[in-house]
Protein backbone atom coordinates (compact mmCIF):
# COMPACT_ATOMS: atom_id res chain seq x y z
CA UNK A 1 0.00 0.00 0.00
CA UNK A 2 1.49 3.25 -1.13
CA UNK A 3 1.19 6.34 1.56
CA UNK A 4 -0.08 9.46 -0.63
CA UNK A 5 2.51 12.39 1.48
CA UNK A 6 1.29 16.03 1.96
CA UNK A 7 1.79 18.30 -0.79
CA UNK A 8 4.36 20.98 -0.22
CA UNK A 9 2.54 23.92 0.47
CA UNK A 10 3.95 26.65 -1.68
CA UNK A 11 5.79 29.50 -0.39
CA UNK A 12 3.59 31.63 0.95
CA UNK A 13 4.87 34.82 3.17
CA UNK A 14 2.68 38.20 4.04
CA UNK A 15 3.66 41.63 1.77
CA UNK A 16 4.00 43.97 4.63
CA UNK A 17 5.32 46.78 1.79
CA UNK A 18 1.90 48.64 2.19
CA UNK A 19 1.73 48.07 5.84
CA UNK A 20 4.99 49.57 6.38
CA UNK A 21 4.03 52.79 3.76
CA UNK A 22 0.64 53.51 5.96
CA UNK A 23 3.07 53.33 9.14
CA UNK A 24 5.37 55.89 7.47
CA UNK A 25 2.42 58.42 6.36
CA UNK A 26 1.13 58.47 9.63
CA UNK A 27 4.06 59.00 11.33
CA UNK A 28 4.70 62.10 8.79
CA UNK A 29 0.75 62.82 9.77
CA UNK A 30 1.58 62.74 13.43
CA UNK A 31 5.18 64.93 13.28
CA UNK A 32 3.23 67.43 11.27
CA UNK A 33 0.83 68.03 13.59
CA UNK A 34 2.73 68.29 16.53
CA UNK A 35 5.05 70.93 14.61
CA UNK A 36 2.03 72.81 13.96
CA UNK A 37 0.06 72.44 17.53
CA UNK A 38 3.85 73.61 18.69
CA UNK A 39 4.52 76.61 16.57
CA UNK A 40 0.72 78.05 17.05
CA UNK A 41 0.93 77.94 20.98
CA UNK A 42 3.56 79.70 23.36
CA UNK A 43 4.79 77.95 26.63
CA UNK A 44 4.36 80.15 29.49
CA UNK A 45 1.10 81.61 29.24
CA UNK A 46 -1.10 81.25 32.42
CA UNK A 47 -4.37 81.12 30.76
CA UNK A 48 -6.82 83.00 32.71
CA UNK A 49 -10.10 80.71 34.42
CA UNK A 50 -13.82 81.50 34.00
CA UNK A 51 -16.44 79.47 35.27
CA UNK A 52 -18.90 80.98 31.95
CA UNK A 53 -17.19 80.09 29.38
CA UNK A 54 -18.12 78.06 26.95
CA UNK A 55 -15.78 75.52 24.56
CA UNK A 56 -15.51 75.98 20.54
CA UNK A 57 -17.11 73.58 18.66
CA UNK A 58 -16.19 74.87 15.30
CA UNK A 59 -12.34 74.38 15.56
CA UNK A 60 -11.71 75.17 11.79
CA UNK A 61 -10.48 77.91 10.42
CA UNK A 62 -8.75 79.99 13.53
CA UNK A 63 -5.95 81.76 14.15
CA UNK A 64 -4.36 81.97 17.53
CA UNK A 65 -2.62 85.51 18.75
CA UNK A 66 -0.56 84.87 21.77
CA UNK A 67 -0.08 87.81 23.82
CA UNK A 68 3.09 86.79 25.76
CA UNK A 69 4.41 89.14 28.81
CA UNK A 70 7.84 90.94 28.97
CA UNK A 71 10.24 89.00 30.57
CA UNK A 72 11.18 92.14 33.28
CA UNK A 73 7.71 93.13 34.44
CA UNK A 74 5.94 96.27 33.01
CA UNK A 75 8.35 99.09 33.66
CA UNK A 76 10.39 101.26 31.65
CA UNK A 77 7.94 101.37 28.88
CA UNK A 78 7.89 97.67 28.23
CA UNK A 79 4.61 95.87 26.10
CA UNK A 80 3.45 92.59 25.87
CA UNK A 81 4.85 90.70 22.68
CA UNK A 82 2.62 89.54 20.18
CA UNK A 83 3.26 86.17 18.59
CA UNK A 84 1.02 84.59 15.64
CA UNK A 85 2.95 81.33 14.34
CA UNK A 86 5.63 81.67 16.43
CA UNK A 87 6.41 84.82 14.65
CA UNK A 88 6.01 87.97 16.71
CA UNK A 89 4.44 90.83 15.06
CA UNK A 90 4.33 94.43 15.87
CA UNK A 91 1.24 96.46 17.18
CA UNK A 92 1.43 98.48 14.01
CA UNK A 93 1.78 95.88 11.55
CA UNK A 94 -1.16 93.62 13.38
CA UNK A 95 -3.98 94.82 11.38
CA UNK A 96 -2.18 94.74 8.08
CA UNK A 97 -1.25 91.06 9.06
CA UNK A 98 -4.70 90.38 10.03
CA UNK A 99 -6.34 91.46 6.72
CA UNK A 100 -3.94 89.67 4.57
CA UNK A 101 -4.83 86.59 6.60
CA UNK A 102 -8.79 87.29 6.24
CA UNK A 103 -8.54 87.78 2.44
CA UNK A 104 -7.04 84.65 2.14
CA UNK A 105 -9.33 82.60 4.37
CA UNK A 106 -12.84 84.85 4.81
CA UNK A 107 -14.19 82.13 7.42
CA UNK A 108 -11.14 82.97 9.63
CA UNK A 109 -11.73 83.45 13.21
CA UNK A 110 -9.25 84.71 15.78
CA UNK A 111 -8.49 83.13 19.26
CA UNK A 112 -6.84 85.34 21.73
CA UNK A 113 -4.38 83.50 24.04
CA UNK A 114 -3.41 86.21 26.53
CA UNK A 115 -1.77 85.52 29.73
CA UNK A 116 -3.83 86.00 32.82
CA UNK A 117 -1.12 89.16 34.10
CA UNK A 118 -1.73 91.22 31.11
CA UNK A 119 -3.66 94.61 31.60
CA UNK A 120 -6.40 94.91 29.56
CA UNK A 121 -4.63 98.29 27.66
CA UNK A 122 -2.59 96.06 26.25
CA UNK A 123 -5.71 93.28 24.84
CA UNK A 124 -7.56 96.53 23.40
CA UNK A 125 -5.30 97.25 20.59
CA UNK A 126 -5.58 93.38 19.60
CA UNK A 127 -9.27 93.70 19.54
CA UNK A 128 -9.16 96.98 18.08
CA UNK A 129 -6.65 95.60 15.08
CA UNK A 130 -8.97 92.40 14.44
CA UNK A 131 -11.84 94.94 14.24
CA UNK A 132 -10.00 96.95 11.56
CA UNK A 133 -9.39 93.85 9.57
CA UNK A 134 -13.18 93.39 9.98
CA UNK A 135 -12.96 89.86 11.69
CA UNK A 136 -15.80 89.12 13.12
CA UNK A 137 -14.99 86.26 15.59
CA UNK A 138 -12.75 86.70 18.07
CA UNK A 139 -12.70 83.97 20.82
CA UNK A 140 -10.69 84.36 24.34
CA UNK A 141 -9.34 81.14 25.20
CA UNK A 142 -10.06 80.52 29.24
CA UNK A 143 -9.80 77.33 31.41
CA UNK A 144 -12.04 75.66 33.77
CA UNK A 145 -11.59 76.99 37.44
CA UNK A 146 -10.68 74.39 39.91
Amino acid sequence: MKIRGIKPMQDTHVNVTPLIDIIMCLIIFFLLVGHIAKAASVKGIKIPSAKNGRDMRDKSDQLIINLVPPVGGYGDNAVPSILIWSNQIPESELAGYLRKQKSENPKMKVVLRADRSIPYKFVAPVLISCAQARIASIHFMTRRPG
